[in-house]
């Protein structure tokens, strides 16, 4: 497979990864029963406890790949030690988003019951798996936003998107511990939801870097210099 080609499908993974995980939340949500978006976070759509939890889980792993090509995509992009740090914590974020997927809660973390039962280490190990692995993948995505920008200032194809890369990976942290903090009563599952959107705005707008990047530049037409 040519260079060209191979980032025009790591790119491609990278956009619809994410696009397929809001989907399924959208489409998961309504279909539960009792389920509080307002309230509730997403994993709970695939707790072993959902009612149709597959549809979660086929986001999570969506996104997995998605994630994970788009790792693979900057490695292959970017240059310097910045450049392969970053790739490399966006690949670590991608496998650990697997690993969430397919290790599911119990119930319904920000239910009150459930998180009685998770306070009174009444969970099992696959609940506290996802749990931990999550607050990982959140970890990992904002270092990567970080150290990429740094990567973005030293290459002229992606510099334009140093800033807000920035930009992104403070407001992902800021909005991380407010969501950590339940600071807004009754309302994590929103704040879970615009929490996670930021990370996956930037995974998109990469994947859609590497897509543009993978366009072989056309050539002028030497013949039309031609003189008769």
């Amino acid at each position: 497979m040519s260079a060209h080609r191979a980032r025009r499908v790591l790119g491609s993974c990278a956009v619809i990864g994410p696009l397929i995980f809001t989907a399924a939340w959208l489409v998961a949500g309504p279909l539960q029963e009792q389920y509080s978006p307002r309230r509730e976070d997403i994993s709970g759509l695939a707790a072993l406890d959902a009612q149709h939890a597959w549809i979660m889980i086929l986001g999570f792993i969506a996104l997995a790949v998605g994630t994970t090509a788009l790792g693979l995509g900057l490695m292959d992009a970017l240059r310097g030690w910045s450049g392969r740090v970053g790739s490399a914590f966006v690949m670590a974020a991608g496998v650990g988003l697997g690993i969430a997927g397919l290790a599911r809660n119990d119930c319904s973390s920000e239910l009150s019951s459930c998180a009685a039962a998770v306070e009174a280490g009444d969970v099992s190990v696959h609940h506290q798996i996802h749990d931990l692995v999550s607050l990982l993948i959140f970890l990992a995505l904002i270092v990567a936003q970080l150290v990429c920008a740094r990567a973005f200032r030293q290459d002229p194809q992606w510099r334009d998107l140093r800033t807000y890369s920035l930009v992104s990976g403070v407001l992902t942290l800021a909005l991380l511990v407010l969501f950590i903090a339940d600071a807004i009563d009754g309302w994590n599952g929103i704040v879970q939801r615009i929490f996670l959107a930021v990370p996956w705005i930037w995974i998109v707008v990469l994947g859609l870097r590497l897509l543009r990047l993978a366009t072989p530049r056309s050539q002028p037409d030497r013949t039309a210099h031609r003189t008769k």
